[in-house]
């Protein structure tokens, strides 16, 4: 039996040979093709692993572009960014709060009888607290456009009012800097208000108009000195030259700003003069149908 499979073996050897060749043949390839596609496969499965760790470094989306923030592009609304504007800002608030007209005439470019007027007749204001500068850039370097918050403080009144104004601050020829106080500069009237729209400073103008709302919420004499406080403050002389004011009652408008000097017209209540300024002891210098003269403040609105 052994003998026929020698026999069998002898007679089929080159068969079996071929046979394991051929498998083993195969194998090689299977396990070869295997290889080079778990190759590929491992490749594109880890590329996008890595393009994900080099975004978590870089803060970067791979599927879009960011539009840069105000923050990223240098216009974010900056806190005392600028020492000098800062100080120019406090300094003249200060001088507001004491009725200091002579100073404040040196911190701006402009300031006119009407602007003297708000200051003198705003006795009702004690002084400016906490005062804070927020800055955005102006039209040209060393500009800014400024956000001014503060606590005002008013007579007589235990609770500040939270407030916020705006001005426009240059660099002067001399370097030293000034604020911009006149409104017929409508490119920089124009570069204010488009300020005033960005979001940073939307944000912040929420911000202020919720602290003065709960002050008023919190204090009742606020409350009541707020509601008070249109008919206590004398809007003619507050209004601005060029300005249209009613006649209140019947009154003269004389050549003068006294009630001595000569009548140029007589007014019936009712008529409509355009403001040109405010004048000395509480006269304002107005036009009608052609002609100036003044007309005693308390009698126009």
């Amino acid at each position: 039996m052994l003998d026929n499979f020698r026999e069998w073996l002898s007679d089929n050897l080159r068969y079996i040979l071929l046979g394991l060749a051929i498998l083993i043949v195969l194998v090689i390839l299977f396990f070869g093709i295997k290889a080079i596609t778990g190759g590929f496969s491992d490749k594109e499965g880890k590329e996008p692993a890595q393009k994900t760790e080099q975004e978590k470094e870089s803060g970067k989306s791979g599927d879009s572009e960011e539009k840069p923030s105000e923050e990223k592009s240098g216009n974010a609304l900056a806190k005392d960014a600028h020492p000098e504007v800062t100080t120019l800002v406090e300094a003249f608030y200060a001088a507001w709060g004491q009725k200091d007209v002579a100073k404040m005439k040196e911190l701006t470019d402009a300031f006119s009888k009407t602007d003297e007027t708000k200051v003198t007749n705003a006795d009702y204001i004690e002084e400016y607290r906490n005062v804070e500068v927020y800055t955005k850039p102006g039209l040209e370097e060393n500009s800014y456009v400024v956000f001014i918050s503060y606590d005002l403080k008013f007579k007589d009144v235990e609770t500040p009012a939270p407030g916020l104004s705006v001005i426009y601050v240059y660099q002067n020829e001399d370097g030293t800097y000034l604020i911009h106080n006149d409104e017929s500069n409508a490119e920089i009237e124009e570069c204010i208000e488009k300020t005033r729209q960005e979001e940073d400073v939307k944000e912040l103008i929420t911000q202020v108009e919720k602290e003065l709302n709960e002050a008023i919420e919190g204090d009742e004499n606020l409350r009541k000195f707020e509601e008070e406080l249109g008919s206590k403050v004398n809007t003619a002389m507050m209004a601005d030259n060029g300005e249209m004011l009613t006649t209140t009652e019947i009154c003269n408008m004389r050549a003068e700003a006294n009630s001595d000097s000569d009548i140029v017209a007589i007014l019936t209540k009712g008529e409509k003069v355009k403001k040109l300024e405010n004048a000395d002891e509480n006269w304002i210098k107005v036009e009608y149908q052609g002609n100036e003269g003044y007309v005693y403040s308390d009698l126009l609105q």
